[in-house]
């Protein structure tokens, strides 16, 4: 729980008073002994500290201390009898925000509390605002003018206006991750935070405080509040790289959170409510892990309400050719052969892998041009031509192509059922060149469909 202004006074009524004045406008919470106030503090998120100098137990400079010693993400005003002015000049050189000298009108300090925490307001907006230029998802991020990207673009224009979960399912590599920034940075939260969690990638013993906090003292080394992702998605939006890799025990507190929008920090009783956008994430078929006891099945109809699927590149290979020309940014050219023998290749590490390709292409190649020379044999129709010695290049080329030839009209034959006109119109082709590219390549009509 954030509360924003804690008010320290050990004069009880002064205290009382002031706490109420101000509870209203900033949920302020006061305590008269510092001892209980530290305690408070170690267990809350605090915004502003309102502290007189001269308490028993631990006074004002001590305070500010224990603020700026326990990273405590709070600003310090010194209350001060005018004799202890310079003292409260001191607490500035060390960290203070400002002072204000007693008596004072509680209009001149509602002054001074708007002005700071306007500035609050301002530096956290400054920097949400760099980090949604350092992760804001671009439209070129987003690669591919294929049928089956088009249909994905329409589903995320669609789900960025709601604020329900979206699941993406897709195999590994196939931009998951950038489909949820598409979707939270065309969406009504895009200037509020984007928290990013691999479930794979924390350990399964820090899953709970890395989602949820802790509390002081939950466990050895906790020596202070700490906020979970949930919490500092608050407003915004929590991608859930991953998901079924999240163990089970951890599942029921995330759906208790999408149910709720409220969770325990671990180690603590106090609840903590939030309004955050849950996007899942998955390249398993989380169906089959419901019945393997692996998943929670009231989990994945919260996160299932929408549902982008991502294609994988072998069934929109006519994208290749886009993505080629996004990875390599200008810094070399891709012969039109090298070309023609990524499409052969089944990418089972999808986009990821063929931008890996690239960028290794680029360091590696001393040329201005990728030559087929120069594409692992294990890629494309490389491996077909492998072995092949003492042919002219032309020679070579054509065998590439015609391999290509084969692969890519047998590849949308299967896709669109036999039926070859689908196919043609899927290529671009007309049937009549489509056919005669099957005669070519050794593909016999008689086995499939001339029309719909």
């Amino acid at each position: 729980m954030t509360t924003k202004l804690l008010i320290i006074d050990d004069d009880q009524v002064f205290c009382k008073m002031l706490t109420g004045y101000f509870q209203k406008e900033y949920g302020a919470v006061g305590f008269s002994d510092p001892e209980d106030a530290v305690k408070y503090m170690r267990g809350n998120s605090i915004d502003v500290v309102l502290t007189d100098l001269n308490m028993p137990k631990i006074d004002g400079i001590e305070m500010l201390q224990i603020v700026k010693s326990e990273s405590f993400d709070a600003d310090v005003i010194i209350m001060t009898a005018y004799a202890q002015v310079e003292t409260a000049v001191e607490a500035m050189r060390k960290g203070a925000y400002d002072y204000i000298i007693k008596p004072f009108d509680t209009d001149e300090l509602s002054l001074q509390l708007r002005n700071l925490f306007e500035k609050r307001r301002l530096a956290e907006e400054n920097l949400n605002l760099r980090t949604l230029v350092d992760t804001m998802y671009r439209p070129e991020d987003i690669i591919g003018e294929s049928g089956e990207m088009k249909d994905v673009y329409r589903l995320i224009e669609k789900v960025s206006q709601s604020d329900v979960p979206v699941l993406i399912t897709g195999e590994s590599g196939t931009g998951k991750e950038l489909a949820a920034r598409a979707i939270h940075f065309s969406g009504r939260r895009k200037t509020k935070t984007l928290v990013s969690a691999n479930c794979s990638a924390i350990p399964e013993t820090l899953l709970e405080s890395e989602f949820f906090g802790y509390a002081k003292g939950a466990f050895t080394g906790a020596v202070g509040y700490k906020k979970g992702l949930f919490e500092y998605a608050d407003g915004g939006t929590i991608f859930l790289d991953e998901i079924a890799d999240m163990p089970v025990a951890i599942q029921g507190k995330v759906l208790r959170v999408i149910q709720e929008g409220s969770f325990k920090p671990l180690g603590s009783n106090k609840e903590i409510t939030v309004d955050v956008r849950v996007i899942c994430a998955t390249n398993r078929d989380l169906r089959e892990m419901i019945r393997e006891n692996k998943f929670r099945e009231d989990l994945f109809y919260r996160i299932n309400v929408l549902t982008v699927p991502l294609p994988p590149l072998r069934k929109r290979a006519e994208d290749i050719p886009l993505l080629v020309k996004r990875f390599l940014e200008g810094r070399k050219k891709i012969h039109p052969s090298s070309l023609t023998m990524l499409y052969g290749y089944e990418w089972p590490g999808n986009v990821r892998e063929l931008k890996n390709l690239i960028e290794r292409l680029v360091t590696l190649t001393d040329d201005d041009t990728i030559m087929p020379e120069d594409i692992p044999p294990e890629i494309g129709s490389m491996a077909y031509i492998k072995d092949i010695k003492g042919e002219s290049y032309s020679e070579i080329k054509n065998k590439v192509i015609n391999e290509f030839n084969r692969s890519i009209i047998n590849r949308y034959l299967v896709k669109y059922d036999g039926n070859v006109l689908k196919a043609a119109e899927a290529l671009k082709l007309d049937r009549a060149n489509f056919q005669r590219l099957m005669r070519k390549s050794n593909i016999s009509s008689s086995k499939f469909r001339e029309t719909a």
